[in-house]
């Protein structure tokens, strides 16, 4: 019959501090502030210094091949892509001439406008009115553009949208 080794039992975990601060033991080494600024102007700096602690980091071949799997692409995914493009076309002249910070609002209030309308066409009844009003609200971010412009792009592009949608169903 195997003997089964038993584990220690540990100490019963104190209920409040004040049982832990009995158990300091009362041999405890006291510290004195006095030694302890004798001890640092004896040793100076070398008594706050650590100890280096060997690297035992192997490095890896610099020229190991990175392989890596695209990620499988979900039908909203691949709607949002189609979309983003549609809403991308025509607008690469104005959007090159626009400064770096102006490109990033116009780029993120782009893709939230991708979004929106996505979210308006998965819809059963595509209302046309309000994808409009979301493409008029994005391409009137744009500084300086013509508001018949526009009124023109956002409608333009709100067709080309419920054309997308309607072919692929």
């Amino acid at each position: 019959m195997p003997v089964q080794p038993t584990a220690p039992k540990p100490e019963q975990e104190p209920v409040d501090i004040f049982e832990v601060v009995d158990r300091v033991p009362e041999h405890a080494p006291e510290v004195k502030p006095e030694k302890v600024r004798e001890a640092l102007e004896q040793h100076g700096s070398r008594f706050e210094q650590h100890p280096e602690v060997p690297s035992q980091v192997k490095e890896l071949p610099s020229q190991v091949p990175l392989v890596t799997m695209p990620l499988p692409v979900g039908a909203e995914e691949q709607q949002l892509k189609q979309i983003e493009t549609v809403l991308s076309e025509g607008l690469h002249d104005i959007f090159v001439a626009l400064p770096p910070a102006e490109q990033q609002k116009f780029k993120v209030a782009g893709e939230l406008a991708a979004r929106e309308v996505s979210g308006l066409l998965a819809q059963v009844k595509v209302k046309l009115g309000a994808v409009i009003a979301v493409l008029r609200r994005w391409l009137g971010t744009l500084p300086g553009v013509n508001k018949f412009f526009v009124e023109q792009e956002a409608k333009i592009k709100a067709e080309k949208l419920v054309r997308l949608v309607a072919k692929e169903e």
